[in-house]
């Protein structure tokens, strides 16, 4: 099996790396040492971190299969609860560390970086357009009321999941996830 490429090592040891220690506190030093390729050898591939950061988000992205299609033995809110659910485990496997890296990397530098926040702007749209989707999906079979505004929920959601991830974080246990769990999809969704 040939060798991925050096810019392949650098990605993937960026993703990792980020999401561990987040953004500042990971140099590129640091990302080319988990790489296992000189430090020169970024600069070949990469302008600047921030264009790595994107690369990383957008691998992670991909990685983390949010908008794989549902599963056809799963109602539409089985899907998505599903969906949270294998994250939640990742979460829990990871001992509380870590969350999403869409979120970790808004959080971080939201104010600082206008190329990372556009990223994950438009990452942050797509997802909550994809429970919006699953919602209206659920809709279709009669499981949600028509006048649902799934657009807002979606958002909602997306916004409600992120907050528990947060906060999962800082009590290291599931106590907040086990509220979204229920808030959610025992109240709001039923």
């Amino acid at each position: 099996m040939p060798r991925p490429s050096v810019r392949e090592e650098i990605v993937e040891a960026a993703l990792v790396e980020l999401h561990r220690r987040g953004f500042a506190a990971t140099s590129v030093d640091t990302i080319t040492k988990a790489a296992g390729v000189p430090k020169g050898s970024f600069y070949n591939h990469f302008k600047s971190k921030e264009a790595l950061g994107v690369e990383a988000l957008a691998r992670y992205v991909t990685a983390v299969g949010w908008q794989a299609e549902g599963d056809p033995e799963l109602s539409p809110l089985d899907w998505l609860r599903a969906r949270f659910q294998l994250m939640t485990d990742v979460l829990v496997d990871n001992g509380y560390t870590r969350g999403c890296l869409i979120g970790n990397l808004g959080e971080e530098l939201a104010d600082q970086s206008q190329v990372i926040r556009g990223a994950v702007q438009t990452y942050l749209a797509e997802w909550s357009d994809s429970i919006a989707e699953s919602l209206r999906a659920a809709q279709d079979r009669s499981e949600l009321p028509r006048d649902l505004d799934v657009d807002r929920i979606g958002r909602f959601i997306l916004n409600a999941w992120q907050g528990a991830l947060l906060r999962a974080k800082v009590v290291k246990n599931s106590e907040p996830l086990d509220d979204f769990f229920t808030t959610v999809f025992d109240e709001i969704l039923r």
